[in-house]
């Protein structure tokens, strides 16, 4: 551990890379998108990015960006950004080393919480899991896990920010859909805008944060590339997270797929700041390695948390937030002893790098499948592994020389004023009870009986039954519902 002075809190980071090694990767970055370059499939992308020094092969729709341009885009990105809340006890401030968790998103099976069966999700889902995250802890940002399958794909998104706006006071973020482009984009502008109070209150305090991955290698989606223009013009913060596989869609060495993932956010990063200077970007990633044996992209991979980590350094590196990180997910089928070693391993480390916002909660399945037992779940391993970033302070009080004193040898410390002062900053289990109670023998019976997932399942039910989050004003209501309405009759037309 570092030396520190009296009165300094002692928190458990990981060390950063070495200046060396973020020079190599930006070094490596620069040559690419210099070369080899990003394709953006649109002219007023191509257009905007000439516009600050790219060269433009528009044949094939591909920018090569010079190192100034590149270093221009990065003067103009905020440092720090605040991902406001309804209620602003809820905002939540990308800086420094702070910590911070979401759900996983744009699922389309979920697990029914009364039947256990998986099935397609539906817009009740939808509200269910916005009511669900309102009451949780240890989630600061809802993202609603979860694209209802009983509406147009061209309104899913339009009827998760509806959800997530009457259930929760908490910043709702998404995920951009797979067919959701421009017009999406000024619908839920829109929608916003009602419920921050006009436009310029949306810009002071924007209530939505959106996230996109490029097309790895190099290369972006026309859909979610139009969208994100729309969401940088009204300068929504959005986050840019490469879905690179090691191996299969960038290089199998981790240097040079951080160097595929860092070019795509560059890249990305230097069109919106084009398009709108000072446009909050965040800086994330969901990437992993291809599984050579299956070609799958395993979730749970060891190797994950170490891109990630690489990712959160070189956030520092061009200081710009990081946020959108993808940890916590599993490659089991459902909650259980995988799910939660798997989370585990790749949330910790990046935890303790400080990652400013991390999603993964509620997502099992390789996020094929979502589960509300695991966002309960999830939500007390957050809770347990924010502590552990606390660490602990260091300093007259908590020495407690007076009270040692006191004690002496051989007695206890229960009944002592500075236990009762201080017991409380212990962590607590909500799911299960810390009892000394041994089992006379294995029995995989009595071992599902009290797997997690069970007294999950049980809360989960309970903050549906009980919990009232606080609705929107019912003019507000009626305008957003409206306009979701607007949207959908336009996407059957």
């Amino acid at each position: 551990m570092l030396a520190h002075r009296e009165g300094e809190s002692v928190n458990l980071k990981l060390t950063a890379m070495r200046r060396e090694e973020l020079d190599s990767i930006h070094s490596a970055t620069l040559e690419v998108l210099n070369d080899v370059g990003v394709k953006f499939p649109d002219e007023t992308a191509l257009k905007a990015l000439e516009n600050v020094g790219a060269e433009i092969d528009f044949k094939n729709m591909i920018a090569h960006m010079p190192e100034q341009t590149i270093k221009e885009a990065l003067k103009h990105a905020p440092s720090k950004i605040t991902l406001c809340a309804r209620d602003p006890k809820h905002d939540v401030h990308l800086e420094d080393r702070q910590v911070h968790f979401m759900p996983s998103g744009i699922g389309v099976y979920i697990y029914d919480l009364e039947t256990g069966v998986r099935r397609k999700a539906t817009r009740q889902d939808t509200v269910n899991v916005s009511k669900i995250v309102d009451a949780l802890s240890n989630i600061h940002v809802l993202q609603v896990m979860v694209s209802p399958g009983d509406v147009p794909d061209k309104v899913a998104d339009h009827y998760k920010f509806l959800a997530g706006f009457n259930n929760t006071t908490k910043h709702v973020s998404n995920c951009i859909g797979p067919i959701t482009s421009d017009d999406g984009a000024r619908d839920i502008v829109r929608m916003a805008s009602y419920v921050a109070g006009g436009r310029d209150e949306l810009k002071k305090r924007p209530l939505i944060s959106v996230h996109q991955c490029p097309t790895s290698p190099l290369q972006y989606d026309l859909h979610g590339l139009r969208a994100i223009m729309e969401y940088a013009r009204n300068s929504i913060p959005v986050a840019i997270f490469s879905m690179a596989m090691g191996g299969g869609t960038a290089p199998v060495t981790l240097a040079g797929e951080l160097v595929i993932i860092n070019a795509e956010f560059l890249a990305g990063l230097t069109l919106l700041q084009a398009l709108n200077p000072h446009c909050p970007v965040i800086y994330g990633s969901v990437a992993s390695v291809m599984d050579m044996k299956t070609g799958l992209l395993p979730l749970g991979a060891p190797e994950r948390p170490i891109l990630q980590v690489g990712v959160v350094n070189l956030a520092r590196y061009y200081g710009v937030p990081n946020g959108m990180t993808s940890v916590g997910h599993t490659d089991a089928k459902m909650p259980g002893t995988q799910a939660g070693f798997e989370k585990v391993l790749t949330a910790l480390p990046v935890v303790l790098a400080g990652a400013n916002l991390i999603f993964g909660a509620g997502a099992i399945d390789s996020a094929n499948t979502y589960s509300y037992e695991q966002l309960i779940i999830d939500d007390e391993i957050w809770g347990a592994l924010l502590k552990v970033t606390q660490g602990f302070d260091v300093n007259e009080e908590t020495l407690a020389v007076d009270s040692i004193k006191k004690v002496g040898v051989g007695n206890h410390f229960l009944g002592e004023r500075h236990t009762l002062k201080h017991v409380k900053e212990y962590w607590y289990p909500n799911l299960y009870a810390r009892l000394k109670k041994s089992e006379n023998r294995w029995n995989t019976k009595i071992l599902g009986e009290k797997d997690l997932a069970v007294a999950a399942r049980s809360k989960a039910k309970e903050i549906l039954a009980n919990h009232v989050p606080e609705h929107l004003g019912q003019g507000i209501h009626k305008r957003i519902k409206l306009a979701v309405a607007k949207a959908e009759k336009r996407a059957l037309h």
